[in-house]
């Protein structure tokens, strides 16, 4: 058992799949009650509801496709996080962050519904050089001054939140079946010329491509997708500075 793993020791994997993660992070937490007798003596401890165990890390996306993409639908998955193991764990929120000239960074959250094992162990994260997405190069289709009221976008965040329900029986301590409630889609957009923006009745509808690229056009994570309601927008302006918008796009998948 390794006492110390260091940051480049700590492997992060979902199904198999290395994840080259800026961070992470492994959480649990137990509903714990005490049963206090007449006379005020504690007896026992016990819990009156299930363990709650997470994790979640941000990352690069190094190859064409990005395994944790398709896992915001009814899909389970195995993974590791500095050799701890786990199973039974559903994606909750899958989002990626893009602003002009940075690589183009990812985040997942899971819950962990059939527990892991903590033992400690070191890995290695074997890569060569790192072709990531860049904002600078990723392509944009429908962001205009016609369909959003914003002809330059300076900031994008694409959120996916998946709604899970586990469903446990009498006799059992792990769930029998985790069941996928809501899926939802939503990008916010920061940027400038904001044109008609601030126009736009709750009624008008959007939709936009984002595919992440790196510098010399390889694509880097699926096509984002989004063709919701524009739910709100924003104008903010400072001293000195530009008038800026936000504007948010909402999508219910199911």
């Amino acid at each position: 058992m390794a006492k110390y793993v260091k940051y480049n020791e700590c492997i992060v994997s979902i199904n198999e799949e290395k994840i080259f993660a800026l961070n992470a992070s492994l959480s649990s937490n137990s509903s714990t009650k005490a049963n206090v007798v007449y006379g005020g003596d504690v007896e026992t401890y016990q819990a009156p509801s299930e363990l709650s165990a997470s994790v979640s890390f941000e990352y690069y996306v190094t190859g064409e496709s990005d395994v944790i993409s398709n896992l915001t639908g009814d899909i389970s998955c195995t993974g590791s996080f500095g050799g701890i193991n786990f199973s039974g764990a559903y994606l909750t929120n899958y989002s990626i962050n893009i602003e002009p000239y940075m690589p183009v960074t990812f985040k997942a959250d899971f819950n962990i519904y059939s527990g892991y094992q903590d033992l400690l162990s070191t890995g290695q994260f074997g890569s060569g050089k790192l072709n990531l997405a860049n904002g600078a190069h990723t392509s944009l289709t429908n962001i205009n001054y016609t369909n959003l009221g914003m002809d330059n976008p300076q900031r994008i965040d694409y959120t996916v939140t998946s709604e899970r329900f586990p469903n446990y029986v009498i006799g059992e301590e792990f769930p029998q079946d985790v069941r996928l409630g809501s899926v939802v889609k939503e990008i916010s957009m920061n940027g400038e010329d904001i044109g008609k923006v601030i126009n736009f009745s709750g009624q008008d509808f959007a939709q936009i491509e984002i595919q992440p690229e790196t510098n010399n056009n390889l694509s880097r994570g699926q096509l984002i997708t989004c063709n919701g309601i524009i739910k709100n927008q924003n104008l903010s302006v400072s001293k000195g500075g530009l008038v800026n918008g936000n504007i948010e796009i909402f999508e219910v998948i199911r």
